[in-house]
């Protein structure tokens, strides 16, 4: 199919236009070009055929154009800077008409037109390709065309259509555990060639031209320095002698500063500073380059560096690095977050940015990370690899804090076709959980929350837990948070029980005291460490009352304690109380401390129920205004409690 190319010569006005938008080259100034003659282009140009409607679990991949499109005009070598730029008619069919100014275009010629931010629309698609700046196509792809001028007559010029290709494969990765989805925080894919592509540069031809002088850059803001002679002001201060060091502020290191007026940024140098050889762990591994054209504009990643040690441990040493997107900017912000000394003192001797002198696509290769909004079990992926033929994959996902691998060898990616992968994540699961308590004490209507302390192992894929309740009627939970909230006297089991399915559980018992219990705990027998021997203890109304011989105190072995204990003399503990009621019931409980109540003798006309020999819980029942728990004649040995309840009537 061909199209009619319509051409018109544009005035002396429009001519300068153009000019205008040729590159800098900072800090020379390029002279000006012979005047060629600039015609308006037209042309028909179909956007990814083959992959216009591919089918995703029954969705479909719409093409699109929009109206911010723009597409770049090179010589059939690739040589120069643009011939012109097309702008695109919006358009929902992947079928669009691009116009726009070339110079320069005679019959025969071949024409490259480059488009190097494809836009797609996924529709009902949960991962994240193509629709914001994060997405992997704005960063690792670009779309292209070639046609041929086959004839120039008067205003008009006959070319092949112009039929952009995608230049990749799209292909979806469904994660399970085998059996479930798992849902992944990010998902890395890395090509045993290592020909996968990671950033298509559109520039990156040599040489290059360094932006640099006596006042070029004006410094903004910044960390500071270790003093006024290594303040962040010295990175760009066009001094090699000079330098920038500081020990690691909160937030991390950084500078901003801006230049007179808009340049091409294609990368960008950093210099190591005078005593790098032996202090090389003061040398930056993990930064962000930020920039963009206007003052007034949202700040723009132009360029991520993660566990990098590309800068050497030598003195005065230079290492370029190219930015993942380059383009025009003004205004420049570096963030350090991290040197090879894991924080502490860094040092950097200069930066400055600069440009390649040619248009190029230079290709750089790596791993490509996928990184959803929230953790997704599905995830498409815009993937390029230079390897002709069938290669090995390697997908490392991320869940939770622990990674997972799984590889697959023989794909061959092919553009435009659809890819259906599950991925066998084989995840860990728990196998014990511990809880922040293992038995609470509530009174009707009291609430409690419960957690989980610790769980092994630590790399287990989920480690959430849902909560329930042996007995509802005496305390609910939770199911999702596990706040236990009291209902009725009795008792009931919270159990914990790992979502994961491994089995893994753990219980906390909770008692729920009756309508009108009174209780001595740590929540009201006090807050100093304190003995009382042979004096009253009075605490809501009841009064304990001991012989001279018997101890009651208040200590603190980690939670506080009740400490009852004779110390070997005989002595007896005698209850009563002020509300004019009789005890019915009293109940001791030693909670996790495990001390019996050996040597001690109940008083008289009392049932007591539970093994007070090895110090678990025991209650006493009876009817009386006041209760001698223990014997005159024998004595208790050092026995503590983490609570006593009574009950009244």
């Amino acid at each position: 199919m061909k199209s009619m190319l319509k051409i018109s010569c544009l005035s002396a006005a429009s001519i300068a236009a153009l000019a205008s938008c040729q590159k800098e080259m900072t800090p020379a100034v390029a002279p000006e070009q012979p005047s060629a003659k600039t015609y308006t282009l037209t042309v028909d140009a179909t956007k990814g055929e083959d992959t216009k409607a591919l089918s995703l679990d029954g969705q479909v991949l719409n093409v699109k154009w929009a109206d911010t499109d723009q597409v770049s005009v090179f010589a059939g070598d690739w040589s120069g800077d643009p011939m012109g730029t097309l702008t695109a008619a919006a358009s929902e069919t992947g079928s669009t008409t691009l116009t726009g100014a070339v110079t320069g275009a005679n019959k025969g010629d071949n024409l490259n037109f480059l488009f190097p931010r494809a836009e797609w629309n996924y529709t009902g698609q949960k991962g994240i390709l193509l629709s914001d700046e994060n997405s992997i196509e704005k960063k690792y792809d670009y779309a292209a065309a070639t046609v041929t001028v086959n004839e120039v007559d008067g205003t008009t010029i006959t070319t092949d259509a112009a039929n952009f290709t995608s230049q990749q494969a799209i292909v979806k990765f469904r994660l399970t555990d085998g059996v479930s989805p798992v849902a992944v925080n990010s998902l890395t894919i890395s090509a045993n060639s290592g020909k996968l592509v990671t950033n298509k540069s559109y520039r990156g031809l040599e040489p290059k031209t360094y932006y640099y002088g006596n006042g070029y850059y004006t410094v903004d803001a910044g960390s500071g320095g270790y003093n006024d002679n290594e303040v962040h002001n010295k990175l760009v201060d066009n001094d090699l002698g000079t330098k920038w060091g500081q020990n690691k502020p909160s937030g991390g290191w950084y500078i901003e500063f801006h230049t007179a007026s808009a340049i091409q940024v294609d990368g960008y140098m950093l210099r190591t500073a005078n005593d790098t050889g032996g202090q090389s762990n003061r040398n930056p591994t993990d930064w962000v380059l930020k920039a963009k054209k206007n003052s007034g504009d949202s700040w723009t990643v132009i360029d991520t560096k993660v566990n990098n040690n590309d800068l050497p441990n030598a003195n005065n040493t230079e290492t370029d690095f190219d930015v993942a997107t380059p383009g025009e900017y003004r205004y420049f912000r570096l963030e350090i977050s991290n040197n090879k000394g894991n924080g502490g003192y860094m040092q950097l001797s200069e930066m400055r940015l600069f440009n390649y002198a040619d248009f190029g696509q230079g290709t750089s290769y790596g791993n490509i990370t996928v990184t959803p909004d929230a953790a997704a079990s599905e995830l498409t992926v815009a993937l390029r690899n230079e390897n002709a033929g069938a290669d090995t994959y390697t997908l490392t996902a991320t869940v939770g804090s622990g990674t997972y691998t799984f590889s697959k060898s023989g794909i061959t990616f092919e553009n435009g076709k659809y890819y259906d992968i599950r991925v066998p994540m084989n995840a860990k699961k728990l196998s014990y959980i511990n809880l922040n308590k293992t038995s609470a004490n509530l009174f009707i209507g009291g609430t409690v929350t419960l957690s989980v302390s610790y769980s092994s192992p630590s790399d287990a894929v989920d480690k959430t837990v849902s909560w329930s309740s042996s007995n509802t009627s005496v305390a609910t939970v939770n199911a999702s948070t596990g706040e236990v909230t009291a209902v009725a006297g009795g008792t009931a089991t919270i159990t914990a029980t790992a979502n994961d399915g491994g089995g893994a559980t753990a219980t906390c018992s909770i008692t729920v005291y009756p309508e009108g219990a009174i209780v001595w705990d740590e929540s009201n027998w006090g807050s100093e460490y304190s003995y009382q021997q042979g004096a009253p203890y009075t605490n809501s109304n009841i009064t304990l009352t001991m012989n001279g011989n018997a101890v009651f105190g208040i200590s603190y072995w980690g939670n506080a304690t009740i400490v009852c204990s004779s110390y070997g003399a005989k002595g007896n503990f005698v209850f009563s109380n002020s509300l004019s009621k009789n005890f019915t019931k009293i109940e001791i409980d030693p909670g996790d401390h495990g001390y019996s109540w050996e040597y001690a003798t109940l008083g008289t006309g009392w049932t007591v129920s539970g093994d007070y020999m090895t110090g678990y819980k025991v209650t006493w029942t009876g009817n009386a205004s006041t209760v001698s728990l223990f014997d005159s004649d024998d004595w208790l040995d050092q026995s503590r409690v983490n609570s006593i309840m009574f009950i009244l009537n």
